[in-house]
This record gives C-alpha cells, sequence and structure tokens, in this order.
C-alpha cells in the first residue's frame, strides 16, 4: 500500500502544472477556472505576483487561490508559484524580450498593438501545443471514417475553413448543426471510427458535454481546439489542442492563433496523407477544370 502511494506521488510530481489542471478540471468551481484561465492567460504574472494579487483580479477572495494550488497537488500556493515559475518564465523570455522591443517602437497604432499582441501570442503557441500532438491530432482526423466538425460563433470560420481543407483530402466530412435537434439528429449517426472535431472559446456551448459524451460512448475519437480554457473542459478530449488567444481576454480576442493551430493541422494531415492526399488534390484539380 505505501509502495503504491509513493508511485502515485511520485508520479504526481512529475505532472506538469497545465496536466495537473486537466487531471483536476471535474473538481474544480466555477472561481477556480476563472484562475486558471487567468494563469494560463498570463503564468509570468502569476508566479511573480501574490495570492492576493491574482485573487483580486478577477474578484474573488484570496482562498480560492490557495484552494487551487492544493487541489493541484501542491503543498502551498507558494510551491505552485515556484512551479509556474519553473515551467515558464525560462521560456517565455524569447516573447517577453520581443514584446519589449516591439512596444519600444511601435507609433502606438491600433495596428501596431495589434501586430505587437498577436506575435507575442504567435510566439508562445508551442509552450503550449508540442510538434508531437500536432501530429497525433492530425493523424487522427485524416484517418476519421467520417469528420464532424463543431464550430459556431467566432469559431464558424475555423469550422468551415477546415471543412474545406478536409473535404480537399478526400475526407467524408460533416459541419454539425447549431441547433440542438439538428446536433441530436446528427449525432445519432456517430459511430466507431468517427472523428468529432470541436472548437470551444470563452464561453463553453451547452452541447460540448453532451456532444464529447456521446462520441465517447459511440467509440468515436474527439479533437478540441480552444484558447485558455482548454485546461479546465469537462469532458477532456482525446485530443486537445489549447493556446491562449491575443487580446484582452474579458473584450476583443482574435482567430489568429487558433487559425495558426489548423492550418498546422491541415500540413501536418498532408505529410501524414502522403500519396493519398497528393493524388486526392490533383483529382481535384481536374475536376475544377472540368466543372468550370
Amino acid at each position: 500500500m505505501q509502495i503504491l502511494l509513493h508511485m502515485e506521488l511520485r508520479l504526481q510530481a512529475e505532472m506538469t502544472v497545465l496536466e495537473r489542471i486537466k487531471s483536476a478540471a471535474d473538481a474544480l468551481t466555477p472561481h477556480e477556472k476563472r484562475l486558471v484561465q487567468t494563469i494560463i492567460e498570463s503564468p509570468t504574472n502569476a508566479a511573480l505576483g501574490t495570492a492576493n494579487g491574482l485573487a483580486k483580479s478577477i474578484g474573488v477572495h484570496e482562498a480560492t487561490a490557495s484552494r487551487l494550488a492544493k487541489k493541484l497537488g501542491y503543498k502551498s500556493y507558494a510551491a505552485f508559484k515556484d512551479a509556474l515559475r519553473t515551467e515558464f518564465i525560462a521560456t517565455y523570455e524569447p516573447a517577453t524580450r520581443l514584446e519589449k522591443t516591439i512596444a519600444e517602437s511601435a507609433d502606438g497604432s491600433i495596428l501596431g498593438n495589434l501586430v505587437k499582441d498577436e506575435m507575442a501570442a504567435l510566439i508562445k503557441i508551442e509552450d503550449f501545443i508540442s510538434a508531437e500532438q500536432i501530429s497525433d491530432a492530425a493523424a487522427t482526423l485524416l484517418s476519421a471514417r467520417c469528420l464532424y466538425i463543431y464550430g459556431y460563433g467566432n469559431a464558424e470560420t475555423l469550422a468551415l475553413m477546415m471543412l474545406k481543407r478536409f473535404r480537399r483530402f478526400g475526407c467524408n466530412v460533416q459541419k454539425l448543426g447549431p441547433d440542438s435537434r439538428s446536433l441530436a439528429e446528427q449525432a445519432l449517426a456517430i459511430d466507431r471510427g468517427d472523428v468529432v472535431l470541436s472548437f470551444v472559446f470563452r464561453r463553453t456551448p451547452r452541447a460540448f458535454g453532451p456532444l464529447l459524451e456521446n462520441a465517447r460512448k459511440s467509440g468515436a475519437k474527439t479533437v478540441v481546439i480552444a484558447g485558455s480554457n482548454g485546461a479546465t473542459l469537462v469532458p477532456q478530449p482525446d485530443h486537445l489542442l489549447a493556446s491562449p488567444r491575443s487580446g484582452d481576454p474579458d473584450a476583443f480576442q482574435t482567430l489568429t492563433v487558433p487559425m495558426t493551430v489548423c492550418n498546422a493541422l491541415v500540413i501536418a494531415a498532408g505529410q501524414h496523407g502522403g500519396d493519398r492526399t497528393l493524388k486526392s488534390l490533383d483529382r481535384l484539380g481536374e475536376l475544377i477544370e472540368q466543372f468550370e
């Protein structure tokens, strides 16, 4: 018993902050989830600041930050901050230097500030999403018997782009309907060998949980592209590609980061497909000439 406990503690100690957050997602309160999103969006500030400062930034009590640290398996908030410093500050130094350089040279225009924010967010993607994750998710998407895509609101642009790209690879792709009835009708057909690709930003759609649960029960795989809320999603998908977007989390945010993730998936899928995808694209070119 003691040996098993020791092994469990050792495994927990080896987990990254994001892995701990994903593992504890089911047990997090709404306030704790808001804290998590704030930490993911600005881990350097969280690592260098205080529990009280972090809590005040979103209007919750300091005890909430301390409880969050313990739920994630840290002995104290100080230990949690140490983990953040170890994982993020060193890797963020190049981005910090770039942000400072751009800020000093910018003329204060809307375009200049937007470019600065976008570049800073893009540079940080690989701190949250690895090349291996992109490769694995792309292989899963390409192997789908049928690829179902779910994304509305701001994400609809990305959903339509992925629909078009994977159809060009010769994949069977369907876009899931926005209303509950049409979504239920389409979900009825989801089966083993299928893949559900979802986009979740800012607020989690009410249908997200039931959709992923149905996919899991049906034996289908799930891939989710998300922002800083990714680690707190319940249920967690088979493949989660989550990275903070640029812009104020409480105001305007762009799609540059998730669109970059989508483009990486498309390119990786093309590499996995090899001759299959190239032949499909060649055939598409021939059909376009015939139809025009």
